[in-house]
């Protein structure tokens, strides 16, 4: 193959990999280029297939060469320095997703499956059926983390606030000031869990009681007006999910983790408030005080305010997982 053959072979390949309207500048510009290499590196002497091979080598394959050209080389989906992060959230969010779909799922076969007689497919249908949701909740995860970071990577928005300043480099944290990758899966593992126990299976928070020789169960919650409150419940899970992936980039406990925490568990407060006529289901207050006595019918209103008995318990965890942070972020960020 001839020298000038060779050339053109590169110059098509690089260009055809190009904008139609810059292929023709960037192919004069590429020529002059591998020309000017050429001459430099023959000196006198007549240039040979073999020099010009090395070139190439030099300047890389065509696809190489045609980034180093295209006006996109930069817009790459997920790149650096985005990249080494999206993988550990990634796994960290699988393994959670993973945990509380299965968790979920395991609850979920277990009260439908109770006290009641399966033909052999039907429980393969149902463990078919828990598998298939736990596919999808990992497919929306990777969606939704892959979306979150293509933000970061088309904003530029960065991830770290150093800026050359190496005086700003975080200090290496002691053992007990150090967030591991466990409490972070532990954290969205059991939001994940939360969300679909509410939304998918909230008969699963029943009173139970024996009549005539069968347990019989009954749902606290009325299953539509629960799910009727969706959105609310998905926050609640958004912002303790950011919460926890927040603390586990950050490394270790700081007054901005606090700063986060607060805000997060701040709009989970907002989220609570699950007021919805019929959220109680109207039939577990007649079978509650059919089976107690008069001077126990207490507990069936405990049982009615049940929603409002869950805002004061989850107001109290947002408390205290707030206060838990603020104390050691004080404790350790001096």
């Amino acid at each position: 193959m001839s020298v000038q053959e060779l050339k053109e072979r590169y110059v098509y390949a690089v260009s055809r990999l190009l904008p139609h309207k810059m292929r023709g500048d960037i192919s004069r510009e590429l020529d002059t280029l591998i020309e000017d290499m050429l001459e430099e590196r023959c000196q006198d002497r007549p240039a040979e297939e073999k020099d010009l091979r090395i070139i190439l080598a030099e300047l890389g394959s065509p696809s190489e060469m045609a980034n180093h050209y295209s006006p996109d080389k930069d817009k790459c989906l997920i790149g650096p320095p985005y990249f080494g992060a999206y993988k550990a959230m990634m796994r960290i969010v699988f393994w959670a997703v993973a945990g509380g779909m299965l968790i979920a799922g395991g609850i979920t076969m277990v009260m439908d499956n109770w006290q009641v007689t399966k033909a052999g497919y039907e429980y393969f249908l149902d463990i078919a059926g828990w598998l298939g949701s736990t596919f999808m909740g990992l497919m929306l995860a990777f969606a939704f983390v892959t979306l979150l970071f293509a933000f970061f990577q088309r904003k530029g928005i960065s991830m770290e606030d150093i800026s050359g300043n190496w005086d700003a480099l975080p200090p290496v944290p002691v053992k007990q000031e150090r967030i591991s990758k466990g409490e972070a899966i532990a954290g969205i593992c059991l939001s994940v869990a939360f969300l679909i126990i509410f939304l998918v299976v909230p008969q699963i928070i029943c009173v139970i009681y024996k009549d005539g020789g069968q347990h019989i169960y009954v749902p606290i919650l009325n299953t539509q007006a629960v799910r009727s409150k969706w959105f609310l419940l998905v926050g609640m899970v958004i912002f303790g999910v950011g919460r926890d992936l927040y603390g586990y980039f950050e490394g270790r406990y700081t007054k901005r983790l606090a700063v986060v925490t607060g805000a997060a568990d701040f709009l989970s407060f907002l989220c609570l408030f699950l007021k919805t006529p019929g959220l109680v289901n109207p039939q577990v207050l007649p079978a509650v005080n059919s089976v107690f006595k008069a001077d126990e019918r207490w507990i069936g209103e405990f049982i009615s305010g049940f929603p409002d008995v869950f805002i004061w318990v989850m107001i109290v965890i947002l408390l205290l997982d707030f206060g838990t942070t603020l104390y050691k972020a004080l404790k350790y960020d001096k």
